[in-house]
């Protein structure tokens, strides 16, 4: 059965070997058509160096976020690639390019725009400590600012994510120290209303009523003089969170290569190859069909193994293909005429 299948398509290619090919040939000049004739493309880059722990961070005790199994590197590149999924990521990073006018279209364009950014941006990893973001558009000055307004972002929504934290914080602590310190000087001034009106006494002791009120004015005191110490304490920790903040972020991350405006297009060998084995595989895959179905289809008896497989009776004989011209009877005729005739004549 296996040598019947191959005599079929062999026979189905030898047959119209040309339109068999045409598919693949087709393929090819399509494949070939794309490449040369797409629009070129730029690509724009830039690194980012992440350090696990700055000075500044060593310095002020500050809590490091990264595991130990997770490099500084992939935990940054899985926090861009988390916040270009949000719209309000992307839309700030938008601002600040060329495709900005394009918000003021409908919510399919902004929804096209949106993907476009995301599809476009690519984050990898160049080892432990370095981040590389791309960005490969039919525009040189696009590239480069996606590129640009994506690490700005990024820094910026840093900086950002303890700075509100740290503005309400020392908010909240400002809004306490006035009644707090309200409370002292209430405090204080009874403990000196008190002490003016029972002053200590010459000799002896102060009444047990006396002093047990003494003792509750100056412990009234003493809470109310800790709680605004406390809120003071925090909101001068909340202020060097907002200095300490900037800082931080400046020496985590550091801009090592900036990106540039792309001068020639990008040529990939590896986009090339792709593209070519693409269309080849389509190709071989329509030729590969034509020749099978014109297989399939032909129900002619084309070999000895067909009488057999397709008929299921015994081969008897077989007419021998031979490649001899044989003579035309016409041919033979004058000859014949042109001969002596021994018949005699009466």
């Amino acid at each position: 059965m296996v040598r019947l299948i191959v005599l079929r398509l062999l026979e189905s290619f030898f047959r119209r070997p040309l339109l068999s090919l045409a598919p693949f040939v087709l393929a090819l000049l399509i494949g070939a058509g794309y490449i040369f004739l797409s629009p070129p493309e730029y690509l724009s880059s830039g690194k980012i160096y992440v350090e696990k722990e700055s000075l500044l961070a060593s310095l002020t005790s500050s809590n490091n976020d990264v595991s130990w199994w997770v490099t500084p590197a992939q935990a940054t590149s899985n926090e861009i690639y988390e916040l270009l999924a949000t719209n309000a990521f992307v839309r700030s990073a938008i601002q600040q390019t060329k495709l900005e006018p394009l918000m003021a279209g409908g919510p399919d364009v902004v929804w096209e725009t949106f993907t476009f950014f995301r599809d476009t941006i690519s984050v990898n990893t160049l080892g432990d400590k370095l981040v590389e973001i791309r960005a490969t558009t039919d525009d040189p000055e696009l590239s480069y600012q996606m590129v640009v307004a994506t690490m700005d972002t990024y820094l910026k929504w840093k900086m950002n994510n303890d700075f509100q934290e740290s503005i309400a914080a020392q908010k909240f602590f400002e809004e306490l120290i006035a009644p707090y310190q309200a409370d002292v000087d209430a405090a204080r001034q009874a403990l000196i209303d008190f002490l003016s009106a029972n002053p200590e006494p010459v000799r002896g002791e102060r009444p047990p009523g006396e002093q047990f009120q003494l003792d509750q004015l100056q412990a009234a005191l003493a809470r109310a003089e800790e709680r605004l110490s406390a809120a003071q304490e925090n909101e001068e920790s909340a202020r060097l969170a907002l200095v300490k903040n900037e800082s931080l972020i400046r020496q985590t991350y550091q801009i090592i290569d900036q990106p540039e405006i792309p001068l020639r297009a990008e040529f990939s060998i590896a986009g090339f190859i792709k593209n070519m084995v693409i269309f080849v595989a389509i190709g071989v895959f329509l030729s590969a069909s034509l020749i099978g179905g014109g297989a399939l289809l032909d129900r002619s008896l084309r070999f000895p193994v067909d009488v057999q497989n397709s008929l299921g009776v015994p081969l008897l004989a077989l007419v021998p293909f031979s490649t001899e011209m044989s003579v035309p009877a016409s041919s033979i005729a004058p000859a014949e005429a042109e001969q002596p005739s021994l018949q005699p004549q009466v």
